[in-house]
């Protein structure tokens, strides 16, 4: 009977350096994207904006905002440190800083967690939004009718 193996994810620290590299240009492009929805939750929760005024969740709406404001900071801030991690595995490439490659495997271990942890925490406040306009959408949706 043959024994079956699964595909064991390869450490870090023996991950070939453009793999580390590819990875990372990967997560800019999330983080990027992650953006352009941020900003379109802003719009969504400003354009219901009057809906929230009617109702007790105004504060969590504020909340929410800032919320996206400060991920919207944050995702700056990370991938401002990617693309220093991304310089420094670039020159790893050309054999420059040989001594310092076991730094930059464990910078890249945690950049990865940051990015992790980064999407979610967006997901959660998505979430969330979307709870939110979908409330007050219902309540919308009941005032047409009761108004009819």
């Amino acid at each position: 009977m043959e024994k079956i193996t699964t595909k064991q994810q390869i450490p870090i620290l023996n991950k070939p350096i453009e793999q580390l590299l590819k990875k990372s240009h990967s997560w800019i492009s999330e983080i990027e994207f992650i953006k352009v929805e941020q900003e379109f939750l802003r719009e969504l929760l400003g354009e219901h904006v009057i809906g929230l005024c009617t109702t007790n969740n105004f504060q969590n709406a504020k909340l929410l905002l800032k919320g996206l404001e400060h991920e919207n900071n944050l995702g700056t801030v990370l991938i401002n440190s990617i693309k220093e991690h991304n310089v420094n595995l670039s020159l790893l490439i050309e054999n420059i800083y040989l001594k310092r490659e076991d730094n930059f495997r464990k910078n890249h271990e945690n950049l990865k967690n940051e990015v992790i942890k980064y999407i979610e925490n967006f997901k959660n406040i998505k979430k969330q939004v979307f709870e939110l306009i979908l409330l007050i959408m219902k309540k919308e949706k009941q005032q047409k009718l009761l108004t009819k």
